[in-house]
């Protein structure tokens, strides 16, 4: 009966929302069953398709179906998910992240020590190293990529403990930390992370931070259409078994689905819910769905009027129905996520306090705040259609306690723009985060923030609630260099009930990864965090 009673509230309030002017998907009466899944789930999470066999012959060309555009080459540019793919393929960095183990591993560095206090990291490269150019990478280009990241926005807060980078020659370095830090190896692994040519890129700012070590080179980029990679047949293992690798737009899931069906792309990157069982009808595919770690959550921007009492806050969190949304914008293929760590992630607290659904506490909590019903109006952010079925969701609930909600309707790119903007003139916004690169990332990046030379604090890269809390902070400092693994996971179970008590963010839900792919597909590993690894995917012929 809930069930039911969710599908008519969203088609009734889908229904008034397009009459309005905006538009809406239709909800499926029905929440599809997860597949099984294709290819082999190791115990971190990722899925990887079945392993290129020499006996058998590949395709030149491997087409893939994108649902975002690739929009910066610079891997010290962007963290898109799209980005990220496209710097697996045509970078590398000192170490890589074990698919099935998930520990670092080496990639680059062959080796490294670390001294007795945590602090210094001598690294050892692998020899015969080469850009895709056919010139040596030595340490000299290491130095210059983590020296970059010092300016970069996106890169920074990666390498803020580095204090120096030491060139010993050519295939030794020293990089010495301002203070232990048991997660800096996993943010090396990170796609942001991945080594440039010096030489290139001070030859050529702007196009030379393209240029990389690994199994393929750009070959063409034509933004809002395509991006096409050919394979380095020089590297230093062995070339790839697909020549050529395109990475293509299609906005529309249906389109990328229609494009998967009649062979004009040969992997379909998150069709919709809703097209899922046509996929697993067609003999001639397959569907490879599996939990992913991309986090929906609503920012809410602590500085604005109303949303800087705390009251307010947890009355908002109180009106998010996270089994309705799962139910109504994920087709039922979600999970409810009430931790501000991600899934899988080291410290995430199982006995941490819920905001469940609860109209009567939401109305108790505004109580305590200033306002009464019908004094405040919030502006949310939505970009996509389910997360416009969950806002329209979220706005008939905070109606029901006296909150006005008003969604904004906007493309990708005109959210994150405002997101990004030093202004950050928003008050609420749905959005996803999909870093897991270790527990420390994840907190600092999302709520914490850096001291300036004023001595005042500024909110980090991801930090969308705009937090500014040096009690946050230094409980996050402590736990970075806790040695001992049971009290630095205690540290962490607190820093969460801290972060629920102040309630900077809703956390909603994770979803699942969902592709569709020819038979066959051999090589490719399907990460949780959906930034995927096409270095060794091949098609039969």
């Amino acid at each position: 009966m809930k069930k039911l009673a969710i599908v008519l509230f969203v088609l009734v309030v889908c229904a008034s929302f397009i009459f309005a002017g905006g538009s809406s998907e239709q909800t499926p009466s029905k929440p599809a069953a997860p597949a099984e899944t294709t290819g082999t789930a190791t115990a971190s999470g990722n899925v990887k398709s079945d392993a290129v066999s020499a006996g058998v012959k590949y395709k030149d060309t491997v087409v893939i179906g994108i649902a975002n555009d690739v929009n910066n080459l610079d891997p010290q540019g962007s963290n898109t998910d799209a980005n990220m793919m496209v710097f697996y393929l045509t970078h590398e960095r000192l170490v890589n992240i074990d698919p099935d183990t998930n520990k670092v591993i080496p990639a680059l560095a062959e080796s490294w020590k670390v001294s007795e206090d945590g602090c210094v990291y001598d690294f050892t490269l692998c020899s015969g190293v080469t850009f895709t150019n056919g010139k040596p990478l030595t340490a000299n280009d290491v130095k210059y990529t983590y020296d970059k990241a010092k300016t970069s926005s996106f890169a920074s807060q990666k390498v803020a403990d580095v204090v120096s980078v030491e060139v010993i020659d050519d295939t030794h370095l020293r990089v010495t930390l301002a203070k232990a830090n048991q997660d800096w190896l996993t943010l090396m692994a990170h796609g942001g992370m991945s080594i440039m040519s010096k030489e290139a890129c001070e030859a050529d700012p702007k196009n030379g931070p393209r240029l990389g070590s690994g199994k393929f080179s750009l070959e063409e980029w034509v933004p809002g259409s395509h991006c096409s990679f050919v394979r380095y047949d020089g590297y230093r293992t062995g070339a790839a078994p697909t020549r050529k690798i395109i990475m293509k737009l299609y906005k529309e899931a249906s389109t990328r689905l229609i494009a998967l069906q009649t062979g004009e792309i040969d992997v379909c990157i998150d069709p919709s819910t809703t097209d899922l069982s046509r996929i697993k009808a067609d003999s001639k595919l397959e569907l490879l769905q599996t939990p992913n770690v991309v986090m929906l959550y609503m920012p809410m921007q602590m500085e604005k009027k109303g949303l800087d009492n705390v009251h307010v806050r947890k009355a908002l969190a109180y009106c998010m129905d996270k089994e309705s949304i799962v139910y109504a914008a994920y087709d039922g293929l979600a999970s409810v996520h009430n931790n501000y760590i991600n899934r899988g992630q080291f410290g995430l607290n199982k006995n941490i306090h819920v905001y469940e659904f609860n109209l009567e506490k939401a109305k108790q909590e505004l109580a305590l705040s200033p306002y009464k019903p019908g004094q405040l109006t919030f502006h949310i952010m939505v970009d996509k259609e389910f997360k416009k079925t969950a806002g329209l969701i979220f706005q008939d609930a905070c109606k029901k306690i006296g909150i006005n909600i008003i969604l904004e309707e906007m493309e990708t790119a005109a959210l994150k723009g405002k997101l990004n903007d030093a202004a950050l003139d928003y008050e609420l916004a749905l959005y996803q985060f999909t870093d897991d690169l270790g527990t420390d990332y994840t907190l600092r990046n999302q709520h914490g923030s850096t001291v300036q030379a004023d001595g005042k604090l500024k909110k980090n890269g991801s930090n969308r609630c705009n937090m500014k809390d040096p009690k946050y902070n230094a409980m996050l400092d402590a736990a970075l260099v806790e040695t001992n693994t049971a009290k630095r996971e205690q540290m962490y179970n607190e820093i969460e009930n801290y972060l629920d008590e102040v309630c900077p963010i809703v956390p909603i839900c994770t979803s699942y990864i969902n592709i569709g792919v020819k038979k066959g597909l051999a090589g490719a590993i399907w990460k949780p965090d959906a930034k995927h690894d096409f270095r060794n995917i091949a098609l039969p012929e």
